[in-house]
Formats: structure tokens, sequence, C-alpha cells
């Protein structure tokens, strides 16, 4: 009976530090740490299909500079709202996702993100498909 007494001790005496050590260094869940932001909250549309968040590898390097895909003329939509684009523009937006070999389209996304270009929303629904095949 002395022994399991003394042991549970011993357990709670080495178990205690090391939940507290934890607790301090991953997180609580007490809101006073760092938040940890929910899928829910992920402007994506395809997120619960991606073990990491597209919108969150757009981020990544944002501060490095932009990189063109033969794509300079887009410039010229810089600020413009995703539902403001004619026909014409939309599909030179197309022309370039779909001649952009696939490993280069979430690096244009990414440049269009820095350069404050919005694709048109015709275009962003396709992107994302081709980005979940």
């Amino acid at each position: 009976m002395i022994a399991s007494v003394i042991l549970i001790l011993i357990l709670v005496a080495v178990g205690l530090p090391l939940w507290l050590y934890d607790r301090k260094h991953r997180g609580s869940d007490d809101g006073n740490d760092e938040p940890v932001v929910p899928v829910s909250d992920c402007t994506d549309d395809c997120c619960t299909t991606h073990e990491v968040c597209p919108s969150q590898t757009l981020l990544e390097g944002m501060g490095e500079p932009a990189i063109y895909y033969e794509d300079e003329h887009l410039d010229n939509y810089a600020g413009r709202p995703a539902e403001a684009y004619g026909d014409d523009e939309i599909e030179e937006f197309r022309d370039i996702l779909y001649t952009l070999i696939p490993s280069d389209r979430m690096g244009w996304c990414k440049s269009l993100k820095k350069r404050g270009i919005t694709m048109p929303a015709p275009i962003h629904d396709e992107f994302l498909m081709l980005i979940n095949e």
C-alpha cells in the first residue's frame, strides 16, 4: 500500500511539470497563447482536400519579389475586383493558366497576389479545380 502511494506521488511529481511544460510550449486552449486558425476560417473553398491550406502556402515568401510568368501585361489589372473583368480579359488569364506547367500554378497565383492582382472569379474556380487534381 505504501509503495503504491509513493509510486503515485512520484508520477504526479514528474508528470505535472512535464504537462505544464508541454502546455506552455505547444499552446493551450485558454486563449492566452497564439491562436490556431481553424480550417473554417480559410478563404479557400478547397481547404478540406489539402493537408496544407493553399492560402497558407500562398502567404509564405510574400516578402520576396514577384516572379513573372510572361504575364507582365496583367499588372494593368492590379486592384481590380474579381467580378469586374470582361470576357476578353478573362480569356487572357485563362490562356496563361492553361499554358503553365502544373508545378508553376501555385507560384503564379502567389505572384498575382504579390502584385495586387485578383483573378477573375471564373478563373479562380478553374484554378482551384486544377490544383485539386
